[in-house]
């Protein structure tokens, strides 16, 4: 896996960042208030054309981005190394970080909170201001719990969940069961790859998780295989779990998807 460069230039009070999929497409920095001194940063990737789509993009782990180090997005994670594929496909991604106040604790024990929702309400605002097309929300990992907690009460039209957090793990972190996934009522789509071999995202408990969403009014799984080796453990983003070496491929399904199945 090629290692992703970013250069930036300060240009108009926001960053332009290239990418190592593509080094002429343009991204820009954004921080926008959400609560009482609480910022919220995130990156904007957009297509080269039409814009189809928007999707607010959840990472794993602790949701860390890092932006506030100024290198741009320190991180591994399967939706971050593949923003560009979506926006290659008509998709303009909002990579999101964690909030300035959740900067050193992160995201865990947290995504389930009113605080997340409000911040996350404050970005939807905002990303309607610049596109009238279908929203939707796409975690993977441990920011499936994120799309599970908010996708039944914000205002989006699909939900997409990619190795899918549905175990308890030894530090007793939530899962996206934890969510009540009765009030997702829009199309929802579970991604995942058969061989994922972490203990908290096993691919046989996806029958269960796809049952609990049962008033949405569709919902999907997609398995894939193949890829390369691993080089990170199971759990971690070069692997499996992240989709490693198929990135293109899944992401071209999960778009075709999301275009043929947007809620109105």
């Amino acid at each position: 896996m090629t290692k992703r460069s970013f250069s930036g230039i300060l240009l108009g009070g926001f960053f332009i960042l290239a990418t190592a999929i593509n080094p002429l497409r343009a991204e820009t920095e954004e921080t926008i208030s959400t609560r009482d001194d609480v910022t919220l940063s995130f990156i904007v990737t957009k297509p080269d054309g039409p814009v189809k789509s928007a999707a607010i993009l959840f990472v794993g782990g602790s949701g860390k981005l890092k932006l506030w180090k100024g290198r741009g997005p320190r991180s591994k994670n399967f939706l971050v190394r593949s923003r560009a594929h979506f926006a290659k496909r008509g998709v303009l991604t909002i990579t999101v970080d964690v909030p300035s106040d959740r900067r050193r604790k992160g995201a865990n024990f947290w995504r389930d909170s009113d605080e997340h929702r409000q911040d996350i309400a404050s970005l939807i605002s905002w990303i309607k201001t610049k596109t009238p097309t279908p929203l939707w929300l796409i975690g993977t990992s441990r920011g499936t719990i994120s799309v599970a907690y908010l996708a039944g009460s914000l205002p989006v039209n699909g939900a997409v969940f990619s190795a899918t957090v549905t175990e308890v793990s030894n530090a007793g972190k939530p899962t996206a069961h934890d969510a009540d996934l009765r009030k997702i009522k829009i199309p929802s789509l579970i991604a995942h790859h058969k061989e994922d071999a972490c203990v908290v995202t096993p691919a046989d408990s996806l029958p269960a998780f796809a049952a609990a969403l049962k008033n949405s009014p569709k919902v999907e799984t997609m398995l894939f295989e193949g890829g390369d080796p691993d080089i990170s453990s199971p759990c971690k983003a070069q692997s499996a779990h992240g989709f490693l070496g198929i990135e293109d491929r899944v992401v071209g399904r999960i778009v075709d998807w999301m275009h043929a199945n947007a809620s109105k």
